[in-house]
């Protein structure tokens, strides 16, 4: 059994923090899906899957939560 944990890659926005290591197991892409202000893209679909903010998208957040609380990896925080 290893005691290893798995580091976590962070990348920051200007509210928006995506641990990029967990959407490389993502299938289903769900926060760009469910985001209705376009805030989320996920750019390499196919091979190794990253959210991203899209910058000029990122002040028409409203904070919902929604994009949270439909990531299965938990991957997505906002402040």
């Amino acid at each position: 059994m290893s005691d290893t944990k798995k580091e976590n890659y962070i990348e920051s926005y200007q509210f928006h923090h995506i641990k990029t290591n967990e959407c490389l197991e993502c299938d289903d892409f769900s926060c760009e899906e469910v985001c209705f202000r376009g805030v989320y893209k996920i750019i390499n679909k196919e091979t190794a899957p990253k959210c991203i903010v899209v910058p000029e998208r990122e002040d028409f957040c409203i904070k919902c939560h929604i994009c949270t609380t439909v990531c299965k990896s938990k991957a997505i925080s906002i402040d």
